[in-house]
């Protein structure tokens, strides 16, 4: 990626996802941008549907593209609840194999690691797994090397447990 290229990324929101990780994933991305003086960072929110998603918090937010749409990102995060599942699972999965093989980073933030481990791509990779996710995470997901760390780098693979996770992931992207 050239110099004079922001980093592009997308914040793919289920459902009943944890508010607090997207704001702990932008406002560091914003801020980095202002005391820069130009935009280093660029991100979107991205939804199956363009329809708007409700956080956990009841806080509803607009999409700026569909996931079938996105297709200039560098990375991708899932932010979920640990019961977040695709309308159309086939054709969810199949959007975020065909985004990896095209070489975009592929992440969750808290719950995010369920659908991302439904989609079949983290089978024989690790990943951080938040503390009160765990015993059910493992039970689903045998084949996923479950992790206490906060943030986990797999190859093209990062995850990160909980908002202060996603917080210091972010910083160090900075």
């Amino acid at each position: 990626m050239a110099d004079d290229v922001p980093l592009r990324l997308g914040f793919l929101m289920f459902p009943g996802f944890p508010m607090a990780c997207l704001t702990s994933a932008i406002e560091p991305l914003r801020a980095a941008n202002e005391i820069v003086g130009n935009k280093v960072f660029t991100w979107k929110l991205v939804a199956e549907s363009l329809a708007p998603v409700r956080s956990s918090a009841e806080v509803r937010f607009e999409p700026d593209v569909s996931l079938a749409e996105c297709d200039d990102l560098h990375q991708l995060y899932i932010i979920a609840p640990p019961s977040g599942k695709f309308m159309d699972a086939r054709r969810g999965a199949a959007r975020l194999r065909w985004l990896d093989r095209t070489g975009v980073v592929l992440g969750a933030f808290s719950g995010g690691i369920f659908p991302l481990s439904r989609s079949g791509l983290m089978e024989g990779r690790g990943c951080s797994v938040h503390w009160c996710y765990e015993a059910a995470f493992k039970a689903e997901f045998p084949k996923v090397k479950a992790s206490e760390s906060v943030i986990l780098r797999d190859n093209r693979r990062i995850t990160a447990s909980g908002a202060g996770a996603v917080f210091d992931l972010i910083l160090s992207l900075i």
